[in-house]
């Protein structure tokens, strides 16, 4: 058997919007607790890598909704690593019904980083077992190159806003994107991120052609992401 997680899932009313869709923000924490999990239950988890001056950083997500969500059922969310590369992480989802349809595909690519410099370090770190040769998405996640950019407004980092680094929850990232886009019921997300910000920083908002939307700190990307 490949090496895979799982877990159970369920959204409550409140991971909803207004046109009765999934939160993208929801799917991606569900997403990046999965795979804290597993790696912690593989001996690679935060405490571990942070005793060695390292953490888990995440580049590049993105899912596709395939059929509809509800609240207070229970689904199944399952996750595939995959090692693509000498520095890369490739990890897969799928959440899945009762009855096992596939209602959302997803991958997303990591890296390990250190926690000083934030500079990538190959490691002999390593998930234990076979590794799942078949990409949920076989494309890939394409890279955003943002352009013909307005800015639409500035959004000050705040507590809530962090994650367990003292830096902005990609999560929020997703956010900012959607509601710069006016978006509520997503089919398809991607997100590119680049860099980091911290408490206090001041994200500028700029909204471009094709359902791309960017943020940036200090003139430098953050993040960039495309809806449909």
């Amino acid at each position: 058997m490949y090496i895979q997680y799982s877990l159970p899932l369920r959204f409550s009313e409140g991971d909803f919007t207004a046109a009765g869709a999934v939160k993208a923000s929801k799917i991606l924490h569900e997403f990046q607790e999965i795979a804290k999990a597993h790696a912690s239950s593989a001996g690679l988890g935060f405490d571990e890598l942070i005793a060695r001056n390292l953490i888990w950083v995440i580049t590049k997500s993105r899912f596709r909704v395939l059929g509809a969500l509800r609240p207070q059922t229970e689904y199944t969310l399952l996750s595939f690593p995959r090692r693509t590369g000498s520095l890369i992480y490739d990890r897969d989802f799928h959440i899945l019904s009762p009855g096992g349809q596939e209602l959302v595909m997803g991958t997303s690519q990591w890296c390990i980083v250190n926690f000083e410099t934030r500079h990538v370090e190959q490691t002999d770190l390593d998930f234990k077992g076979v590794y799942n040769p078949e990409p949920a998405m076989p494309e890939g996640i394409g890279r955003i190159r943002p352009r013909e950019l307005e800015l639409q407004g500035r959004h000050t980092v705040t507590a809530e806003d962090l994650d367990e680094n003292d830096h902005t929850n990609n999560c929020r990232y997703a956010d900012m994107a959607l509601e710069l886009l006016g978006i509520e019921s997503v089919r398809e997300l991607t997100m590119n991120f680049a860099s980091e910000t911290r408490l206090g920083d001041e994200i500028e908002l700029y909204r471009g052609p094709d359902g791309v939307a960017a943020g940036k700190h200090n003139g430098n990307l953050v993040f960039a992401a495309r809806a449909e």
